[in-house]
């Protein structure tokens, strides 16, 4: 039990420097964000997707709708639908892949949206992202059967020939417009903010509460026990006081 204090102060102590750097990062993503758009590479490396996640770039070309994926179930707003991932082939021939956003689970045949696809050239203004990490409780996809359940960059990419390497089409300003393109089957891009959680404020306060909590604990436990004899002289000394 001795040992409970100190470890819950060290975890908080940990948090305290995780929020720092969290907090740095957020900072650092929210100052991409904000930079104007650039055009994308034709060629780019991990490394530069890494350095430039959540940077706006501009990309042209023609979306390869074959090969359009279904990655979901995923809701919105507790509506059940799917994400529509599409190769885009640019200028130059090379591939990448588009996350175009969310559609509703009624709208996911192609055939029931035909205004989200256009043939011929687009221009597309999207978030770099990096391949997110795997979990292990997400089933694998099916690609023969063109089944995801999850964004896997490594699979999506080699079954729709692209280069690894992912954008997310931004929602537009406008409400109106986002609510129109959602009625006709355009899929919902990503909203403009930083999509980073940050519980660590609240783990710190919670380790260094258990740390106070537990240290008081100890204290009572350590507390050295009244002798029977200095009760009695105790109880003796209060009794005169009264009598």
């Amino acid at each position: 039990m001795c040992s409970v204090p100190l470890i819950a102060f060290g975890l908080g102590t940990w948090q305290v420097q995780r929020l720092k750097w969290k907090l740095a990062l957020l900072d650092e993503v929210n100052d991409r964000m904000h930079r104007r758009p650039i055009a994308l590479p034709l060629r780019a490396t991990s490394d530069e997707i890494e350095q430039n996640e959540y940077r706006r770039v501009i990309v042209h070309g023609d979306f390869d709708h074959s090969k359009e994926m279904l990655v979901g179930p995923r809701s919105l707003e507790g509506e059940p639908g799917y994400i529509v991932v599409t190769p885009l082939v640019r200028e130059d021939g090379s591939r990448i892949l588009i996350n175009r956003g969310w559609v509703r689970r009624d709208l996911a045949d192609p055939k029931a949206r035909p205004q989200s696809q256009p043939a011929g050239p687009v221009t597309i203004v999207a978030f770099v992202r990096r391949a997110t990490a795997k979990n292990s409780f997400t089933p694998k996809p099916s690609p023969e059967k063109n089944q995801w359940f999850s964004i896997d960059l490594d699979v999506m990419s080699r079954h729709g020939d692209t280069q690894p390497v992912l954008l997310e089409v931004i929602q537009p300003d406008s409400v109106a417009t986002t609510i129109q393109n959602a009625g006709s089957g355009i899929p919902i891009g990503v909203p403009f903010q930083v999509d980073i959680r940050n519980n660590h404020l609240q783990y710190l306060i919670t380790w260094y509460t258990l740390a106070v909590i537990t240290s008081g604990m100890l204290f009572y436990a350590l507390r050295k026990p009244e002798s029977a004899m200095a009760k009695i002289q105790r109880l003796r000394s209060k009794a005169g006081r009264f009598s």
